[in-house]
């Protein structure tokens, strides 16, 4: 048995009580656990602890019938982010960023801890944001960044100076919406054209 951190990507059904649980490793990039009895045992899987976004222990054992595939057996809750789910437009920003992780994560990434350590700090400001598309500003700049493949532009600059939190405080208290809605627009193209490229690539 081992014990990961993770953030919960996705969970697809796998057979009447069981769920492929999709996860971003601390330590490791992106794995999928089979979890037996997830959708029945509330001793091990209770109080949707398995909900995307969620940071969570899983302790999990090797597979004997599939090397690629480790069995969770246990899931311990650390931090629910529970504000983004007071929003519509909080939940589908964080559920679109979990997407897009998922979409271009490879599993045994030495740079997970980086990406692993943004998705928290963009669901902890997305919590108390008043702009959610700030915070989707942000993250992408900062995503394209620790990617390796942004396509620079003096602006950015003060979204990749400063912590996405103190990012979006500046903004949301120091400039008009008309001035970073210009920004998103970029960001989400810039985005749009790696995520794009990355499947292409899958």
């Amino acid at each position: 048995m081992s014990v990961v951190r993770a953030i919960i990507l996705r969970n697809v059904k796998y057979s009447e009580g069981d769920l492929i649980v999709q996860a971003f490793l601390l330590d490791g990039g992106k794995k999928s656990f089979l979890a037996r009895g997830a959708l029945k045992s509330r001793k091990r899987f209770g109080g949707g602890v398995l909900e995307a976004t969620h940071i969570v222990d899983l302790i999990t054992s090797e597979s004997q019938k599939d090397k690629n595939l480790a069995t969770l057996q246990e899931a311990r809750l650390i931090e629910s982010f529970e504000g983004l789910r007071t929003s519509y437009d909080k939940l589908d920003l964080s559920l679109r960023i979990l997407a897009d992780v998922n979409k271009v994560g490879q599993e045994g990434d030495v740079h997970s801890a980086d990406l692993f350590n943004l998705l928290g700090h963009t669901f902890k400001a997305l919590e108390t944001s008043q702009h959610p598309l700030l915070v989707e500003v942000a993250f992408n700049l900062k995503f394209l960044h620790q990617q390796g493949i942004l396509d620079f532009r003096e602006w950015m600059r003060v979204y990749l100076q400063a912590p996405i939190r103190d990012v979006v405080q500046y903004f949301e208290t120091e400039a008009k919406p008309e001035e970073w809605s210009t920004h998103l627009h970029e960001a989400r193209v810039q985005l749009r054209e790696y995520v794009q490229s990355a499947e292409g690539r899958g």
